[in-house]
């Protein structure tokens, strides 16, 4: 299946059957993508994505995340994804020669689960498409407010009362009945997620951008409208949430699955 990429580029075909046609995939979660590229010489190289006219060829263009489309284009050596997050990237594989073997490689895994992808470029081609430099014209930067509600969210392996370890958010075991926030419909709120584990936390209805990681700047997976965040051992991730659509109750969870089998999850209600 053929893969275009890049204005001058070379067209690629997948060994994958997943792989769609078109200049775009979208990456599946838990991985931290770079390429190993094995030009068409007996000396094999490995790299990660680099810009244009680097050692290697090829990058990555994240264009959208979670909720759609970024403001403008972010160029990226890397993309790191937790389970439940996405990113629509754009990649050029016109640095690579024709003959090459290019792999989508998961860097935090082994074995058979850290090959994704592999794309071969078969011959060169003409494609003049650009990537604009502005994607979403009404893309909207939220900005914190100081009479915003802020809401704490602490999620932390405790303990019951018969010692049983249980994985928690802010210290309770889940409960239907139990509403751990009330946003009214169509506000922002900032909400700031804390945690004891490597927790990427998912909420339904919302919309949320990320402001503030560990204190510092939001960092470069963060960017654009999201709706899941990767929250890392003993960090507090700050993000600002809107509530659109339907007043209700939903939920906010960590996506690991085996967290959320056990019940880590809390339930908020828009009013």
């Amino acid at each position: 299946m053929a893969t275009r990429a890049s204005p001058t580029g070379c067209w690629a075909t997948s060994s994958s059957s997943t792989a769609r046609r078109g200049p775009c995939w979208r990456c599946p979660p838990s991985v931290t993508a770079s390429v190993s590229s094995t030009p068409p010489t007996p000396a094999a190289t490995t790299c990660v994505w680099r810009p244009a006219g680097a050692a290697g060829g090829g990058w990555f263009v994240q264009v959208g995340s979670d909720g759609g489309l970024l403001g403008a284009p972010r160029r990226l050596d890397a993309v790191g994804l937790a389970p439940g997050e996405r990113c629509d990237a754009v990649v050029d594989f016109a640095g690579f020669p024709v003959g090459s073997r290019v792999t989508l490689r998961n860097t935090a895994a082994e074995g058979g689960m850290r090959d994704v992808m592999r794309f071969h470029v078969v011959r060169r081609g003409r494609d003049d498409s650009r990537v604009p430099a502005r994607l979403a014209p009404s893309f909207e930067r939220l900005v914190p407010a100081g009479d915003m509600p802020v809401r704490v969210f602490d999620f932390r392996r405790t303990r019951d009362g018969g010692d049983r370890p249980m994985w928690t958010v802010n210290g309770r075991p889940f409960r239907p009945d139990t509403v751990l926030a009330s946003p009214r419909l169509g506000s922002v709120e900032r909400w700031r997620f804390s945690s004891d584990f490597h927790h990427p936390v998912h909420v339904h209805l919302a919309r949320f951008q990320v402001v503030a990681r560990g204190g510092r700047p939001p960092g470069a997976a963060d960017a654009g409208w999201k709706d899941t965040v990767d929250v890392r051992p003993y960090e507090v991730v700050e993000v600002l949430a809107r509530f659109t659509g339907y007043r209700g109750r939903y939920m906010l969870h960590c996506h690991n699955l085996e967290h959320e089998d056990m019940a880590m999850m809390g339930t908020f209600e828009v009013v």
